[in-house]
């Protein structure tokens, strides 16, 4: 079976922080600073694989989180949270603290991580079938 889906990279720390604050699993937002996010359909399930290591998350080539596509946001575009999200509370605590400004936000909702993970080859997208998407993509799931 053939469906649209999105694949995206988020820093392990970043999905360990949103984990461990009761209320993100439901909506959580990660920073991206890729023109043409905003394309991406809204409503598509997400995939994402836990980059940056060394970190207990980490596999590498699989995506072992998922959720919704919610909604995608501008970054505020001045005063004090100019190239962050409006509501720090919807972000990682971590990704508040340490990312630096992003163009865009976008939410994943239903947060969690998978009960078995999926390679690199379960998907098809623009990227090389043996290279991770460095931003969130619109791919194709072949399960």
């Amino acid at each position: 079976m053939i469906r649209p889906v999105v694949l995206a990279p988020v820093p392990c720390v970043h999905l360990e922080s949103a984990n461990s604050v009761p209320g993100l699993a439901a909506s959580v937002f990660f920073g991206s600073s890729h023109e043409g996010l905003d394309k991406l359909p809204v409503g598509l399930p997400v995939f994402i694989y836990a980059s940056i290591p060394p970190h207990p998350l980490f596999k590498p080539g699989q995506f072992t989180w998922t959720g919704t596509l919610g909604s995608i946001v501008h970054a505020v575009e001045s005063g004090p949270r100019s190239g962050k999200y409006a509501d720090p509370a919807r972000r990682p605590p971590t990704a508040e603290a340490k990312d630096g400004p992003f163009l865009y936000f976008w939410e994943v909702r239903n947060l969690e991580q998978l009960a078995t993970s999926r390679g690199l080859a379960d998907f098809k997208s623009q990227t090389s079938i043996n290279e991770v998407p460095r931003w969130p993509v619109a791919a194709e799931a072949h399960f």
